[in-house]
């Protein structure tokens, strides 16, 4: 058995923080409590609680340095990453069934990267020679395991499954400008960010992990705008070329779901990406049927495809129908 450990502790530059609230501006916990689903409702009351949306809106970054950098620990990351959902009161790690099912994510891996092994070492080493996998990632005391001289985040596999395959969709329809809604604790906009030459791009997210992805990219060159979820305004207009989600649509309220996509409709955005399980309805009462809102808002699939490291995941693509005169 293959033994996670945590990524050490690194400290963050207290600027980040005051940097990304002059860039975002204010919002509140009561604008978190009303955007949230029922789904993300019970993360936090289990793992999250009220402590860092107090903190953001009372823009205390000083404890939130202090948060951030025990993001894994404290609940922060849990419904994007697990981090407290593995370990008990004594700090020990109780997560083997995962430990173990993301470990042999390995397998898949290597067959959709063409590897000569299956050997978790081997493969790694073959993927961050491929890509720039920043460390920044780790910050927060993440779970991974050591192989050699390479942390790997425990996360990781599936994001650069799905990098992969966005970039190669990127490079076809010849795309540079991108948005992210509901990307969590940032790994798939942080390693496109890293390996693809993006012009321009948009995060969207809720506060904390907004916050989050800034601390990721906020030294990148790519020209990053960050928008709050709790109060995104529908008529902001900007010039994007696909929207990109994994795992969130689902979990999103649909009224939500109609501001984004309307929003996609309104400034023409050609492509919607999205990586999630294609029926969340089946899995979960409280899932948002998030296709048919994509299809009511003028978008038609033009390509599927099942994911093989994580089945019934599937990658979507929907692209805007023509207006016809």
């Amino acid at each position: 058995m293959i033994e996670p450990v945590r990524y050490p502790h690194k400290q963050i530059d207290l600027k980040v923080f005051k940097n990304f609230f002059d860039e975002c501006g204010t919002v509140t916990k009561k604008e978190t409590d009303l955007e949230i689903s029922p789904v993300w409702e019970r993360v936090f009351n289990r793992w999250t609680g009220d402590g860092v949306f107090k903190k953001i809106e009372n823009q205390d970054i000083k404890s939130l340095k202090e948060m951030y950098e025990n993001y894994y620990v404290n609940g922060i990351s849990e419904g994007a990453c697990a981090g407290k959902e593995f370990e008990d009161e004594n700090g020990n790690f109780i997560g083997w069934e995962k430990n173990t099912r993301n470990v042999n994510r390995v397998i898949p891996l290597s067959e959709h990267f063409q590897c000569n092994s299956i050997q978790p070492t081997e493969v790694y080493k073959s993927l961050f020679n491929k890509f720039n996998i920043p460390d920044i990632l780790n910050i927060g005391k993440a779970w991974g395991w050591n192989f050699d001289d390479v942390f790997v985040n425990f996360d990781l596999a599936d994001h650069l499954y799905s990098l992969d395959i966005l970039m190669k969709i990127l490079e076809q329809y010849d795309l540079n400008k991108t948005m992210f809604i509901g990307d969590g604790t940032g790994v798939l906009s942080t390693l496109l960010y890293n390996n693809s030459e993006i012009e321009s791009s948009h995060n969207i997210d809720l506060s904390h992990f907004l916050l989050r992805q800034y601390i990721n990219n906020h030294e990148n060159d790519t020209k990053i705008k960050y928008h709050y979820a709790e109060n995104f305004d529908v008529n902001h207009e900007h010039d994007t070329q696909i929207i990109i989600n994994q795992d969130s649509f689902p979990e999103i309220k649909t009224e939500s779901l109609q501001k984004y996509i309307g929003n996609a409709q309104k400034n023409k955005v050609p492509f919607i990406f999205s990586y999630n399980i294609e029926n969340g309805i089946s899995f979960n009462e409280h899932h948002s049927d998030y296709r048919s809102v994509i299809l009511n808002k003028g978008y038609s699939s033009i390509w599927r495809l099942e994911s093989t490291l994580r089945p019934p995941y599937v990658f979507e693509l929907f692209h805007l129908n023509e207006e016809k005169d």
